[in-house]
């Protein structure tokens, strides 16, 4: 009796702060507080789960009384939290988890008032509520909290705000004068539309995206090796400028290859598939790194699509959220069709498999190399006459010569001598026959075993064995060996375990099903002889025909196109085919004969558009996926899964015995309107671009550690209207950046600041600090020295030396381009992993090892030195100096010049005499010593202009230089 007073006593004495709240939200007030407090040792995970009690289920917490709906002095869980014995009390002191006496009261309130449960909010169907726009949500919160919306900002904050926030890019001061004196009410409208049709716009855009889906120019593990993988961010920037919707943009990421037909750019797009890090250390276990690029890129899809942390249940089933260890080996399983190796050797050739993608890239009517050309490269001769060469030259070389004709008809001749040839004929069998015995002899002028040979035949299915299978006895040198192989209602079993293959269709008892077995599927070695082919004990019906017949797979064969394939097949089987293109084909890329000219049309190639080669997705057999007890990648003992997506989210897609999902299935499923994950994940994310905070402020969880939106509303009106919109990212953004809500001032009050210091309430906008590499390209473009061109191989500014001096195998040296390419925009910098460019680094950019949804934000004094001292800010400033110095007018009219090319508006008065002021010491500084002002001139690729003044340059550098460094400068408002 004395144990129950104390939580009475307590509710006694309870503070009646919460009397006046509105009717409580569980999703905003109490599933916080459980899943923070309660649900690691009472919910989803069963390994930790304790007491048998589970609170994350309304039924199983009243159930065991843990809640009494009404009656919070019944409530087991009431008394757990306000007692004092230390052997009853939850959470226990040990776990670092103890409640607030305002959590406390929250629980008990909520239990009086029926302790009712809803479905997680992110995890609810996605509702459009009857509000007409962004401004209407907002209004009608700031109006309920007896608040209201800030002033709008004045043109010229909105003119650089939008230009920076669209294309990360400052308006041009001519920008500013027209958008300042144009005076129609559709100014600022037809600014924004500018701006989104801007080449610049999918620049600023892709650099959040490649973010998330870990975007670099290295491999990252070990030695960080380079790898190329330009052209997907080329895609990407692309995707976003053409406003490719965003379920299309998924849907060529994650499957572009097993698009019908794909593209060349669906194909690159793939390459999302092999972003991931990759090792090329020998010494590693080939086993467990193909298990970590699993992982890695279920963590990927999960995150940068679902905003989800289904990474969580990689070791055992998560301990908050519903997904279980199932659900990530099923996710994995979507992704195991991916050729790769798990390492790939230290000396480059871990670009071996992208070789072998070369074939499915080629377009065998005019190109001789892949066709991931680098968009506005600069050409070393005219392109159109390179381009016209080319193409007279191709003419020439598709009619062929008659040497090269007669060799065509060789080819072809001999494709047919060995397509027709069997080594052992198909023979009859008796219906009764067990066991069949063959000795092949194999003719030695045939080419190696593994590139022809196959072994066909008819079996019957009987009785009710679910199998058919062989065992195979064959010889090399002196050793005997034996492998087997069995057909069942869905699988090719390889009898060592090393393999699984979906195949035929399902046996039906008296059927005759015609098998084959390629050599190469067996393994067989090329010196291996067949010694005899048996059934294996599973099959009990019998054997029709056997025969090992010839069937060329040769480079020759696997190099034509589709069509050409397709063609030559049908010749060799008898069918009356146009012969003319598979002439021109073999023209084109086989004839001995012509060789000679297809090198030098290659070599044009080359100098036309450079060879670029990216990693991109081959899907081959799927491997075998299970589940890893506690993720641990030497213990098989988990069951087998196939490709499904988590079952607790709606419209579930799961693989049957009949059908092996795909990549293909698993993007359409998360781009499907009832998804209730993915347009919430990457709106929320569009909405931080533009306010800095998320509406849900942890954008890369949205699950029940996450956090609850601060405008549930606008959040699903943003989603909803996302898919009506079909998907259309520039929707969004354009009313996002048209709503009055962003166009607020960002000026606070001290009072208002400190009410609301994140702004969360949105009463006003937001100043947001640049990105690392929009700081960049902000000095690059008001010093002039901006490049604007678009894509190619990834830029190389300046580093400090020796600063790749701890990567290895091999050592290597940082070469800074030495061209226009070194003023470049930031998204095409290299992006080396594991030694990120100091300058971005500084200012928070990662180095993608994983995904990225929102990057950290420090303020340090390092971020100042780097304004300060990087060589690229110390170029822009001397040539934005120069440009100043060149400008007839007084030392007031070259700094308002300057403010408006920086800050895009003029200086006050206090601010250009404080700017003379510094401007005349750092004169008077460089007169006294002329030599300070010659090395500081010399840094960057730029010369400089000898007519100028040195003292006077120098001085307007310093000057420009305080300028790059101002807060304001670095910061959109």
């Amino acid at each position: 009796m004395s144990k129950r007073l104390i939580p009475l006593i307590a509710l006694s004495a309870c503070s009646s702060a919460f009397a006046n709240l509105d009717e409580i939200n569980f999703n905003r007030d109490i599933r916080p507080i459980l899943s923070d407090k309660c649900f690691y040792c009472h919910g989803p995970d069963e390994e930790t789960r304790e007491g048998d009690l589970r609170l994350d289920i309304r039924e199983d917490a009243i159930e065991a009384y843990a809640i009494v709906p009404g009656d919070a002095e019944d409530s087991e869980l009431v008394y757990r939290i306000f007692t004092e014995d230390r052997e009853d009390i939850m959470p226990r002191p040990s776990n670092n988890k103890q409640l607030s006496e305002d959590e406390k009261q929250l629980l008990v309130r909520w239990i009086n008032e029926g302790a009712k449960y809803e479905e997680h909010w992110s995890y609810a169907a996605i509702e459009k509520v009857a509000y007409p726009s962004i401004d209407d949500i907002v209004k009608n919160e700031l109006e309920n909290r007896n608040l209201s919306n800030s002033p709008e900002a004045d043109k010229n904050t909105l003119i650089r705000r939008v230009s920076l926030d669209l294309i990360g890019l400052p308006p041009t001061p001519d920008e500013v004068k027209d958008f300042l004196a144009d005076k129609s009410p559709k100014a600022y409208e037809k600014l924004v539309d500018r701006l989104l049709a801007s080449p610049h716009y999918g620049e600023k855009m892709a650099i959040s995206w490649l973010d998330a889906v870990r975007y670099a120019d290295t491999v990252g593990y070990h030695g960080d090796q380079e790898r190329d993988a330009s052209p997907f961010r080329d895609y990407v920037i692309e995707a976003f400028n053409q406003n490719k919707p965003f379920d299309q943009f998924t849907i060529e990421q994650l499957a572009g290859d097993l698009l019908p037909n794909p593209t060349v750019k669906q194909k690159i797009a793939a390459s999302y598939n092999r972003l991931n890090q990759i090792s090329a250390e020998g010494g590693i276990q080939n086993k467990e790194y193909i298990k970590k690029y699993q992982a890695e890129r279920v963590r990927t899809t999960s995150t940068a699509w679902l905003g989800s942390t289904l990474a969580c249940a990689e070791c055992h089933d998560h301990k908050f959220d519903p997904f279980t260890a199932k659900d990530f080996y099923s996710m994995a399983a979507f992704f195991s069709d991916i050729l790769e190796k798990g390492a790939y050797t230290g000396d480059g050739s871990y670009q071996e498999d992208i070789q072998q993608y070369l074939n499915s890239v080629y377009d065998s009517d005019s190109s001789f190399g892949p066709e991931l050309t680098v968009l506005n490269e600069t050409f070393h001769q005219d392109p159109e006459s390179v381009k016209k060469r080319i193409a007279q030259s191709e003419k020439k070389l598709a009619r062929g010569s008659a040497k090269a004709k007669a060799e065509f008809k060789s080819w072809l001749q001999s494709q047919a001598e060995l397509h027709s040839r069997n080594v052992l004929d198909s023979y009859p069998l008796s219906d009764d026959s067990k066991n069949v015995q063959a000795k092949l002899d194999l003719p030695t002028d045939l080419p190696p075993l593994s590139d022809w040979a196959s072994l066909h035949f008819e079996a019957k299915a009987g009785g009710s064995a679910p199998a058919i299978g062989l065992k195979i006895d064959y010889q090399v040198g002196e050793e005997s060996l034996t492998k087997g192989y069995t057909w069942g209602p869905t699988w090719l079993i390889n009898s060592q375990g090393a393999a699984l293959e979906q195949v035929g269709e399902k046996l039906r008892r008296g059927m005759w099903l015609p098998l084959e077995l390629s050599v190469r599927d067996m393994g067989l070695p090329e010196e291996a002889i067949v010694l005899s082919i048996t059934p294996l004990r599973p099959y009990q019906g019998a054997v029709k025909n056997l025969a090992l017949r010839t069937q060329y797979l040769g480079s020759i064969d696997e190099s034509l196109s589709p069509e050409g394939q397709e063609t030559l097949q049908n010749h060799l089987e008898g069918e009356k085919v146009d012969t003319s293109k598979l002439r021109r084909e073999f023209f084109l890329n086989h004839s001995q004969e012509l060789k000679e000219q297809r090198t030098e049309i290659a070599a044009w190639k080359e100098e036309l558009y450079g060879e670029r080669y990216t990693p991109l997705t081959i899907s081959a057999k799927p491997r075998e996926v299970k589940v890893l007890p506690r993720g641990n990648w030497m213990d098989e003992s988990g069951e087998t899964v196939l490709p499904a997506s988590p079952t607790f989210l709606p419209n579930p897609i799961s693989s049957t015995d009949d059908k092996r999902l795909t990549r293909l299935d698993l993007a359409e499923w998360i781009v499907h309107p009832d998804n209730p994950l993915t347009a919430r994940a990457y709106v929320n994310r569009l909405w931080a671009l533009f306010f800095e905070n998320a509406l849900s402020a942890a954008p890369e969880d949205l699950g029940l550690q996450g956090v609850y939106p601060t405008y549930p509303t606008l959040l699903d009106w943003l989603a909803a209207e996302f898919i009506e919109s079909g998907w259309d990212v520039k929707h969004i953004v354009r009313e996002i950046v048209l709503s009055q809500t962003y166009r607020q001032s960002s000026r606070a009050t001290p009072e208002e600041a400190a009410a609301d210091p994140k702004n969360e309430l949105l009463a006003r906008q937001t100043p947001i600090r640049l990105s690392a590499e929009i700081i960049r390209d902000n000095a690059l473009r008001i010093s002039g020295l901006l490049n604007p061109q678009f894509g190619g191989k990834s830029a190389r500014p300046y580093q400090p030396d020796g600063y790749y001096d701890n990567l290895n195998f091999p050592k290597r040296s940082y070469i800074a381009d030495q061209d226009d390419s070194q003023y470049r925009r930031g998204v095409y910098m290299h992006w080396q992993r594991t030694f990120l460019h100091p300058m971005v680094s500084a200012f928070d950019a990662g180095g993608r090892d994983e995904c990225i949804i929102k990057r950290n934000q420090s303020n340090t004094p390092l971020q100042a030195l780097t304004l300060l001292n990087d060589p690229t800010q110390v170029e822009a400033a001397r040539a934005f100096a120069e440009s100043l110095v060149k400008e007839r007018g007084s030392e007031e009219k070259r700094i308002e010049t300057a403010y408006l090319r920086a800050l895009g508006r003029e200086p006050s008065p206090l601010e250009i005499s404080t700017l003379k002021e510094f401007l005349n010491r750092e004169r008077e500084r460089f007169e006294a010593s002329q030599n300070d002002s010659t090395p500081f001139l010399e840094i960057g690729l730029k010369a400089t202009n000898e007519s100028d003044s040195q003292t006077e340059l120098a001085a307007y550098t310093s000057l420009c230089r305080a300028i790059l460094n101002l807060h304001e400068t670095i910061t959109r408002y």
